[in-house]
């Protein structure tokens, strides 16, 4: 009987998740077909003409202006094989990525969730990723009346190609924390049922060439991320003077390698880009002032950031020892920090200097750091007596994790915004 009941729990977190990635599905579809019929050019509009009009002999032209073809592939697929309207297709696809990212931030939250508390934590879990699938920046609109720009967010639903490279973000992400502790000898989190380490890099390899032609940023801030991490592990190593430097340089030639595919193929999108007449071509990369682009759409870019991660801010200067010590914690730490660097001095000139290009490697590394820090809220409710102050800690997390819940729920409906 015991077992049965626990198989019934086991089972139950599935059902809760199943329930919260269908209404994830239904809000984005509603919302895909908001954009598509609101006045004026979206984003959303943008990039479904473009779907709309890639036709085999005029592949090329797609390719060039937007060498990052999946979403746009992935609609015209239901216009041609499901025979669905061209609005009906672009809201599908936008509404099945945004249930694929909950299941995998789900499956995320689960795995570390379980890694804190030593027990099953499924169904805060499955609730918290459907909370992830909507939260955004904090609504103070006496302060800048535009939510999104300017504060930004894990989840810019009004880009459709961004959040489609989330779930092959989030899987990159699972498998480099994967490959990490492998190399450092340390229990495996997310695929402990793959016990042969290449299996991990060919994965990491193939999932790291779809987000990069799902759309390249994110790849702009995990691999200089991934980077920055083992030259500390090196550096390290170098310092203990016990021949561990051997292991790291090891790893780091073996991973190098797995993002040679991805590294090539963003060679070819940026001379897609930039010199083969795509969309970029008045406009060359450039580093600029620190800030330049970013004062362009806040008011005080200090300020932005603390509304935009008012939660994760929370939970990071809560528990520096895990996001400085671990794995996922250090890794998602130094991907936000990366992409923020990043956009802070890099920039497209000209025209696409107010596209603020650069601000999809920020939020990329703003989603790792929100999944980690949610899992981590969710392991120290499930287990309290292992931290110190906990009640205050998550008290205040869930709080703040909720009222960014409840902007997101404000976010998406376009009657809410002053203009």
């Amino acid at each position: 009987m015991v077992q049965d009941n626990n198989q019934k729990k086991s089972l139950t977190k599935y059902a809760v998740v199943a329930f919260v990635s269908v209404m994830i599905f239904g809000l984005i579809y509603k919302y895909t077909l908001n954009q598509l019929y609101i006045g004026g050019i979206t984003d959303t509009k943008e990039h479904t003409w473009i779907a709309e009009a890639i036709y085999l002999d005029r592949f090329w032209d797609a390719w060039l202006k937007r060498p990052y073809l999946f979403w746009h592939l992935c609609v015209k697929g239901c216009i041609k094989f499901f025979l669905m309207p061209v609005d009906a297709a672009a809201a599908f696809t936008n509404g099945f990525l945004a249930g694929l990212t909950c299941l995998l931030t789900f499956y995320m939250l689960d795995r570390i969730g379980e890694k804190f508390a030593g027990k099953d934590v499924g169904i805060p879990a499955a609730l918290a990723a459907g909370v992830l699938g909507i939260v955004n920046a904090l609504y103070v609109p006496w302060f800048n009346q535009y939510q999104y720009i300017g504060q930004f967010s894990i989840n810019p639903i009004s880009n459709p190609t961004h959040m489609a490279v989330k779930p092959f973000g989030l899987i990159c992400f699972m498998l480099a924390v994967e490959l990490i502790l492998n190399y450092k000898g340390q229990e495996a989190i997310y695929f402990s049922n793959i016990k042969k380490p290449r299996w991990l890099y060919v994965l990491f390899s193939i999932f790291l060439f779809l987000s990069t032609f799902t759309k390249p940023t994110f790849m702009y801030m995990l691999v200089p991320a991934g980077v920055v991490y083992l030259l500390i592990d090196l550096g390290i190593a170098l310092a203990r003077k016990d021949g561990s430097w051997k292991k790291v340089w090891s790893f780091m030639w073996r991973i190098a390698c797995a993002c040679i595919p991805s590294l090539l193929y963003l060679l070819f999108e940026y001379l897609a880009f930039y010199y083969w007449g795509g969309t970029n071509e008045d406009s060359q990369v450039a580093i600029y002032p620190f800030l330049t682009a970013w004062h362009l759409f806040s008011p005080n870019v200090p300020r932005s950031i603390r509304l935009a991660m008012a939660f994760p801010l929370w939970m990071v200067l809560t528990n520096l020892k895990y996001f400085f010590k671990s794995v996922e914690g250090r890794l998602s730490l130094i991907g936000y920090a990366t992409g923020t660097l990043e956009f802070a001095f890099f920039v497209e000139t000209g025209a696409k200097l107010a596209h603020l290009n650069f601000a999809w490697p920020m939020m990329s590394g703003m989603l790792l750091l929100w999944v980690i820090s949610t899992a981590k809220l969710i392991g120290i409710t499930a287990n309290p007596s292992e931290h110190r102050g906990n009640s205050v800690v998550v008290l205040v997390g869930w709080i703040l994790l909720i009222v960014h819940f409840i902007s997101g729920l404000y976010y998406i409906n376009p009657g809410a915004y002053i203009i």
